[in-house]
């Protein structure tokens, strides 16, 4: 194949040159074989299910390495959707519930968990 590939011009041969080009460096280097590149042409768009049974298929390569190989051939991937958030509640939050005990046993008022001397107050005013 390598011979092909210096036939066309694509690579040339490496005898006193300084460095591969970066098409050469990645001819040379790249995990996936033009079998895999066209099977992953053929199954286009791609999403993370499919990146996940194509890792498990060829166990060079990972997931997220399929993933970041679709996207430099320029292939389709579909992302999955955000999950959706809770819907908020109507019960209150903590800080609410500490604001109301501090109002019900006459604290001062301030932000934050209750203190020592705190707490010692509710238990009194509870027995």
């Amino acid at each position: 194949m390598f011979e092909l590939l210096r036939k066309i011009g694509i690579i040339k041969n490496m005898e006193g040159q300084s460095r591969p080009t970066k098409t050469e460096k990645d001819l040379l280097m790249s995990a996936y074989t033009s079998n895999m590149v066209a099977e992953l042409t053929k199954n286009a768009p791609l999403n993370l299910g499919k990146a996940k049974a194509f890792a498990e298929k060829y166990p060079t390569v990972t997931y997220r390495s399929v993933i970041a190989k679709v996207k430099s051939l320029g292939l389709a991937y579909e992302k999955a959707a955000p999950v959706a958030r809770k819907a908020k509640t109507d019960e209150p939050t903590k800080a609410e519930t500490l604001g109301a005990i501090r109002k019900a046993l006459a604290l001062p008022a301030r932000e934050g968990d209750l203190t020592k001397a705190e707490l010692v107050s509710v238990l009194e005013s509870l027995g």
